[in-house]
């Protein structure tokens, strides 16, 4: 099974399953990029790029998901595939 993507495009977290409190920030203090999870405050660990963050978050078991995993799964529901 495929897990949750939510609204900014990042997978819900790996360790409590929360996904509307997952979000990315940049660090004040080196300007790095993190994602967090605002419920059990599980962190990435930091990137020099927001994409870099989100990448490595939406990496599960060697498989990255992108929106486009999700668009394709909507496509294929819609043509009952």
């Amino acid at each position: 099974m495929k897990p949750m993507m939510n609204d900014l495009g990042l997978l819900g977290c790996p360790f409590c399953g929360q996904l509307k409190d997952v979000f990315i920030y940049r660090t004040p203090t080196y300007g790095n990029y993190r994602v967090a999870c605002g419920d059990c405050e599980v962190e990435s660990g930091m990137h020099c790029t927001e994409e870099a963050a989100i990448k490595s978050w939406n990496t599960r078991n060697g498989h990255l998901y992108t929106a486009d995993d999700y668009k394709q799964d909507a496509v294929e529901r819609a043509n009952g595939l």
